[in-house]
């Protein structure tokens, strides 16, 4: 889970310098708070319950507070990124200025690429976010506040075509094995069902989330089904089995007994926990 924003800040900023083979151990949701990142180095796959997004050098990403996702690498090398997280009450104010379908959308987009011009002026906003994080004086939430408006226009005005992202066969391969899953989670595709979708043997598959996703197949799906059925509990009246089958589990007691197992608490604990939270 993403650290809070200490007490008495409206953000956080925090510039990460990581090894080529960095992956996130477990998926993660800000909750109350939204983030925004410029990527200096390094090839990346944020992996969110409906789509997986590719981020490499000069571009920016859009964190909703309740996305879930999970990051894992792509290529060799040093992953040097630097994102800030803010309060809900900036994430209000920043729409008030840009226009609550301008904010919407980005964060829809999660990653957008922009021209060389207006990524050296994101670079430039990002550097001086971190002089002000190191200064953290009184006047430093009113000049991080002006700095990121400045990083929307920016990212708004600055906008570019979709790069092509030289993959690997492999990462190919990968990212299409993921958006079957996002897409059949509710039923339950067996690892060599899923390996058949994207041609290739289930033994290959599985090396695959071994060696790039630190994690086995079986994992991550429960992940992806997990993920959901939290967003059924906090956006929806359904009940425990109702979600138990929208997202692949045919018995509500073993769905129960991973929730369980996974996240410390039974599936209604949760809702009843989060909604009182």
């Amino acid at each position: 889970m993403t650290e809070p924003i200490p007490y008495g800040f409206d953000f956080k900023v925090n510039h990460k310098i990581r090894d080529n083979h960095f992956t996130m151990a477990n998926v993660n949701v800000y909750g109350d708070m939204y983030g925004i990142g410029y990527t200096l180095s390094g090839n990346r796959m944020l992996i969110t319950p409906d789509r997986t997004v590719l981020v490499h050098p000069g571009s920016v990403q859009f964190v909703h507070k309740d996305l879930y996702h999970r990051s894992t690498w792509m290529s060799e090398g040093t992953y040097d990124n630097t994102d800030i997280k803010f309060r809900e009450s900036v994430a209000e104010y920043v729409a008030s200025v840009i226009g609550r379908e301008q904010f919407d959308m980005l964060f829809d987009q999660i990653g957008i690429d922009l021209t060389p011009e207006a990524s050296k002026r994101i670079r430039a906003i990002t550097v001086l976010m971190e002089q002000e994080w190191n200064r953290s004086d009184q006047y430093f939430d009113a000049v991080m506040k002006s700095l990121v408006i400045q990083f929307f226009v920016t990212a708004l005005r600055g906008q570019a075509a979709v790069s092509e992202v030289l993959l690997k066969e492999k990462h190919v391969t990968l990212v299409d094995a993921l958006r079957y899953i996002q897409l059949h989670y509710s039923e339950d595709p067996s690892l060599q069902q899923t390996a058949w979708a994207v041609h290739i043997s289930g033994a290959y598959l599985s090396r695959l989330f071994k060696s790039e996703m630190d994690t086995t197949y079986s994992n991550f799906l429960t992940e992806v089904k997990l993920t959901h059925a939290r967003k059924l509990l906090l956006n929806t009246r359904l009940s425990v089995s109702e979600i138990a089958g929208q997202c692949g589990y045919q018995n509500s007691n073993y769905f129960c007994d991973t929730f369980k197992k996974w996240l410390g608490c039974s599936p209604l604990q949760y809702r009843k926990g989060m909604k009182n939270g």
